[in-house]
């Protein structure tokens, strides 16, 4: 090798078809995500057997589904953003020791191919991410990701208790509060230490096909819940995903209050 040479970066296409090495048969960590991959695919159903069928060998499917084996699957809720803006708050977000490689999968769905296991496992357990106050949706990649067809079943969403009374800043009550709502993922840092006097903040994982609550009750206080994000929660039925001039439910349910 000549030392006067500057090793280039690889370009997109390179990025796009990079492989990891898999032999089939062996029980190596690769070995091990395409038999999960296989298997889920499996159980999802038997390939055709007629004259419109590619079949798909099993080192066919190595080949094809290790280069995405770290990859994942965003979606921001209530914001569109051009490539390569989303691309730099992913950058500004995530930190990961690598390049990161944004790919449109439309319908407002992105691919984030990574190289590293540990960038993916930062993407997918540090959260829950938001961009601009806006929820970063993150799930694991699968074959056959088609994005027309993608179902999202939970949100992520910050609810506020204005004025909660101060003895309630505990994070036994707090976490029971966050357990009725939802799936408590999160107590905003200020709010556990009582430095924010106006609300509390939590951070909950909410059933999109499920009005959310209006109010909670801690004993006999009742206290009215504030929802952040007032372009994915409607007004009109209450539900997350949505608004109410999209809304497809027939409902006279009391509008939800939201900030």
């Amino acid at each position: 090798m000549n030392l006067d040479e500057t090793p280039t970066q690889p370009s997109f296409k390179q990025k796009l078809i990079t492989p990891f090495s898999c032999t089939v048969g062996s029980r190596n960590a690769d070995t091990v995500f395409c038999t999960k991959e296989l298997q889920m695919e499996k159980d999802s159903g038997d390939e055709l057997n007629d004259d419109n069928t590619i079949p798909l060998s099993l080192e066919d499917k190595n080949r094809l589904y290790l280069p995405w084996k770290f990859s994942v699957i965003i979606k921001l809720f209530g914001k569109r953003m051009s490539h390569q803006y989303l691309k730099s708050k992913l950058k500004d977000l995530w930190k990961v020791s690598e390049e990161l490689l944004l790919i449109d999968s439309r319908f407002d769905y992105f691919i984030v191919k990574f190289l590293k296991e540990e960038s993916m496992q930062k993407a997918l357990h540090n959260g829950p991410w938001f961009i601009n106050g806006f929820f970063l949706s993150i799930k694991k990649w699968h074959p056959n990701f088609v994005a027309s067809e993608a179902e999202v079943t939970s949100l992520t969403i910050w609810v506020r208790l204005p004025e909660l009374p101060t003895e309630f800043y505990d994070t036994i009550i707090l976490s029971k509060i966050g357990s009725k709502l939802g799936r408590l993922l999160k107590i905003d840092t200020c709010t556990s230490a009582t430095l924010r006097g106006r609300y509390a903040r939590i951070c909950v994982e909410v059933p999109i096909g499920i009005p959310v609550k209006t109010h909670i009750t801690i004993g006999r206080h009742k206290h009215n819940l504030f929802y952040e994000g007032a372009d994915i929660l409607c007004k009109t039925c209450g539900r997350l995903g949505h608004i109410h001039l999209n809304c497809a439910y027939k409902t006279t349910t009391s509008p939800t209050e939201i900030e």
